[in-house]
């Protein structure tokens, strides 16, 4: 102890040696302020002993939320995961029926999404699903599908169609060897990085739906299943992109005639058949809402309209229901 320090101590002990001699007792204390950050005491602890006093710090709850859509789906739906308040540096990821998969981050600070896909063909039946932060389970679930009733019709071969020479056999074999190949091999490809942070809008200023999704259309043993939606509209009407994404296709196939396909990221795909006009070509990153093409009437088609589709990591889902699903985020 320095010499400054003891002759003080000694002058205080001398003034309070003849202060409590003359009966006088001083009674030295603070309240407890009223302002104080409730916040602020929960988040620290102050703990006094002899020598020093010492702040620690607390560790807060997190307050973690996970929210479903829904826990019964029906085949070409859409189930939407909303996470809010993960903490920062805490890493969250998904799990359904055995297959992972990843959330990316919303406008608002904390909040994450993960969008899943009920493929029009999966197998009725209760699948699990986990929900895991920094590879600790904070959610698990059990999702219910549904068997959707689509309706059965024919397969219509125009005398258009079969002078350009469609027939209901080899539609379907060119779909199965070649256009089908050619789509599903852009399809497979996973891109890591969402390209939007908004919610999708539709394609057209007017929608008219006149051919509904998971239609199934036949013509004896022939089978083909229509995976997407017909919106209809005048030949030239402008098509515009859903979302921000990136061209990965933008070619002319026999049975989906002019096609352009968007990657959006995290594994959503929209497709845009039967086009009469490319305005954009392939590798083109497009904002949400800017013209790629015209409604047309080209390749297996009755009529000018727009054939619009919507994969979610290999899924087929509804397009119009799966926009009314994610418009909330």
């Amino acid at each position: 102890m320095s010499l400054f320090v003891r002759r003080n101590l000694v002058k205080i002990l001398i003034f309070l040696f003849f202060l409590t001699s003359a009966g006088i007792i001083f009674f030295i204390f603070q309240l407890p302020s009223e302002d104080i950050n409730l916040e602020e005491k929960l988040s620290t602890e102050t703990t006094i002993n002899e020598d020093s006093t010492t702040t620690t710090e607390l560790i807060k709850p997190s307050f973690t939320t996970v929210l479903l859509s829904a826990t019964e789906l029906e085949q070409g739906d859409t189930l939407v995961i909303t996470a809010e308040n993960i903490p920062e540096g805490e890493k969250i990821a998904g799990e359904f029926n055995g297959k992972s998969f990843d959330f990316f981050p919303a406008e608002q600070e904390g909040k994450w999404i993960a969008l899943l896909g009920i493929d029009a063909k999966k197998a009725p039946g209760e699948y699990s699903l986990s929900v895991f932060l920094s590879g600790e389970p904070e959610v698990e679930e059990t999702i219910k599908v549904k068997k959707k009733d689509f309706y059965i019709t024919k397969i219509v071969i125009t005398p258009e169609l079969e002078e350009k020479g469609f027939t209901s056999s080899n539609i379907s074999e060119n779909i199965a060897t070649k256009d089908g190949v050619i789509i599903y091999e852009v399809l497979g490809k996973y891109s890591p990085t969402a390209y939007f942070n908004l919610s999708f809008i539709y394609p057209l200023k007017e929608i008219i739906n006149v051919g509904a999704f998971g239609n199934i259309r036949k013509d004896g043993d022939i089978t083909i299943q229509h995976l997407g939606v017909d919106l209809d509209a005048v030949e030239g009407t402008p098509v515009y992109a859903i979302n921000n994404g990136k061209v990965v296709l933008a070619k002319e196939l026999t049975v989906y005639g002019n096609i352009i396909i968007i990657d959006h990221g995290f594994g959503i795909y929209s497709l845009y058949l039967h086009l009469s006009e490319f305005k954009v070509s392939e590798g083109e990153i497009l904002k949400r809402g800017q013209l790629i093409g015209l409604v047309g009437n080209t390749g297996w088609s009755l009529g000018p309209h727009l054939h619009l589709s919507i994969k979610v990591d290999g899924a087929s889902v509804d397009p119009l229901k799966f926009i009314k699903a994610v418009s909330g985020f």
